[in-house]
């Protein structure tokens, strides 16, 4: 029996894929070099190639419907690998300036030495690595300030992003850190608007814990410095878990805390051969430490 194939055609997907990250059909007409109608045309045409409704809209925005969210992720792939082949084959020089963002509460040293062997066998490339809260990395995406950027959410998918997974945060003090349990959890966090921050205390008042935060600091090495002074406790992912600290349980009255989302953030339009390089290789080594059963594209 003869299998029929569908083939999903490269313009169609850099139609779809820059009409959900611009959020508007006649920008996408006029980066694409086509009219509004003629942006229409093609998510319809894609949309019966592909056998469901992809986007909906509400007022002048777009939405994804659960099968345009499907196809999306599928669809950064495709273009990534179609416009790199393109690249290769055309001996194109990787050259240019990229703009990275990178999260403060999660994995910066692991991302970081990728970037930097990335600096190193592309000597061209100019690249301005900006570190920050994950929320402020993501509106400075949204606003092209960034060109990519990894950064944890609340949940999955959200805009942009090509490539998230899961993981769960563990209670952790240090060494020889007691927990008085006739007193506050003393917390050590980051500021307000840290989804770490939201877990621990989410847990804690579930289980009409007190708590006060004792130590503050922006910087995951402050953190972990705080917790090996015994300044109280924190919650941290297995990257940024120090071999000294010690991991506290449900017996310490410390319940598991709500999976952390984070994820590879950046709009098609805007990838240059060089960001779409460093993209693969950041894919590349996603693949070493993520947990594959909490794992997707988007």
């Amino acid at each position: 029996m003869t299998r029929r194939f569908t083939n999903l055609q490269t313009d169609l997907l850099r139609t779809f894929v820059t009409a959900v990250d611009l959020d508007n059909f006649t920008e996408t007409g006029n980066v694409l070099g086509r009219t509004q109608p003629a942006i229409s045309l093609q998510i319809k045409r894609l949309e019966a190639v592909s056998g469901g409704k992809l986007l909906n809209f509400n007022g002048k925005r777009i939405e994804l419907t659960a099968h345009g969210q499907t196809l999306l992720g599928y669809a950064r792939d495709i273009l990534r690998l179609n416009d790199r082949a393109v690249a290769n084959l055309h001996d194109a020089r990787i050259l240019g300036t990229l703009r990275i963002g990178l999260p403060v509460d999660y994995s910066v040293d692991y991302f970081q030495r990728i970037i930097a062997r990335f600096a190193q066998s592309n000597p061209d490339v100019l690249l301005d690595v900006r570190c920050d809260r994950s929320s402020d990395l993501v509106d400075a995406l949204h606003h092209d300030t960034l060109h990519m950027a990894l950064a944890v959410t609340d949940s999955m998918p959200a805009p942009h992003v090509s490539l998230y997974w899961a993981e769960r945060p563990v209670w952790v003090c240090g060494p020889d850190y007691q927990v008085d349990a006739g007193r506050p959890v003393m917390l050590i966090a980051h500021p307000e608007g840290c989804f770490y921050r939201r877990r621990m205390m989410d847990a804690l008042n579930a289980e009409a814990r007190r708590w006060h935060v004792s130590f503050e600091s922006p910087n995951i090495s402050a953190v972990q410095n705080a917790v090996m002074d015994g300044m109280g406790v924190t919650a941290l992912t297995a990257k940024t878990l120090l071999p000294e600290m010690r991991i506290l349980g449900q017996s310490e009255g410390f319940f598991p805390l709500a999976n952390i989302h984070v994820g590879l953030f950046y709009k098609h339009v805007n990838m240059s051969d060089a960001a779409l390089k460093l993209i693969e290789q950041i894919g590349e080594g996603v693949k070493t430490f993520r947990d594959p059963t909490h794992a997707g594209i988007a």
